[in-house]
């Protein structure tokens, strides 16, 4: 793995992840299903659910809309911001702690392989949503950058961030740890997923679906690198979100992630309590274990 170029590993990474994920579709609730494999018994292979979204209802993306419009205003201030994330995030993370992505190959390796299996999980699931963009919706929306030709829910962007900054969490040892290093791993995600939303791309209901998407991504990565920690299954259910916004604080706090429910008494996002299962793969295993030792160098 050390002697191949960048690219094959990746795939080959990227495969241990989503060779272990599949996708439904519930027509009752209009639901998109993320499913985890486990293959600790190959003889029955156990099909769990891992995420369940659930699209907002057409008035909750139009009152969604005015919040969106609502955003413009800080353009002028996140303008720089915007532009070069629509390109790519990692170097963003990399503010925040001693990464050298140069020195620090496999721990590239661990965030590239985050990347790349948010995205294509994030891509299943506005596939089977589909739900328009919020200029779809409102000609007062001008998006600051062009809008992507695919749906809108849940959020590319805070899918991947999430998932970064979840896979960092458990990734980086302890004793390396800055005493708040983990919230802000969180409030860079949040605000990279808040930027599409100025951007006038995303509404803020989408970046709720993505960030507990790329957590729940994140937490088959580590898992399946052998890591100690649990998967969570999570729920977004976007019928009733109306006004609400996306903060940093309504999916992370007090040093742990958070549920979120509406002023109204409506439940969005949901990270449920049992842990689930999957097995270990010794490509992800070896991977993880270099890539946490590279920060001791």
């Amino acid at each position: 793995m050390r002697a191949w170029p960048d690219w094959c590993g990746q795939v080959v990474l990227n495969n241990e992840i989503l060779s272990r994920l599949t996708y439904s579709f519930d027509p009752v609730e209009g639901a998109a299903i993320v499913h985890l494999l486990d293959f600790r018994n190959p003889e029955q292979i156990a099909v769990v659910p891992l995420a369940r979204l659930i699209a907002p209802e057409a008035e909750d993306f139009a009152i969604q809309a005015r919040i969106v419009n609502d955003y413009a205003d800080l353009r002028p201030d996140r303008m720089a911001e915007v532009t070069d994330q629509a390109a790519g995030t990692l170097g963003y993370f990399a503010r925040l702690m001693p990464l050298d992505m140069g020195r620090m190959p496999l721990t590239r390796h661990v965030l590239g392989l985050a990347q790349d299996c948010a995205l294509h999980v994030a891509q299943h699931c506005k596939h089977l949503l589909a739900c328009r963009r919020p200029d779809a919706l409102s000609s007062q929306i001008q998006p600051m950058i062009p809008t992507p030709g695919h749906s809108t829910l849940p959020s590319g962007h805070a899918t991947e961030a999430f998932a970064i900054a979840g896979a960092l969490q458990r990734l980086v040892p302890l004793e390396f740890k800055t005493e708040d290093l983990d919230a802000k791993l969180i409030h860079m995600a949040a605000r990279i997923a808040v930027n599409r939303t100025v951007a006038g791309v995303h509404f803020p209901a989408d970046s709720f679906a993505g960030a507990v998407l790329g957590f729940a991504v994140a937490d088959v990565i580590a898992r399946r690198a052998g890591d100690p920690g649990d998967i969570f299954a999570v729920r977004f259910d976007g019928r009733g979100i109306r006004h609400a916004d996306f903060y940093a604080s309504r999916v992370w706090k007090d040093a742990q992630r958070q549920d979120f429910t509406t002023d109204d008494g409506v439940e969005i996002t949901r990270f449920l309590p049992d842990s689930i299962a999957t097995d270990t793969s010794g490509i992800l295993r070896w991977l993880w274990t270099e890539a946490r030792q590279e920060w001791s160098r």
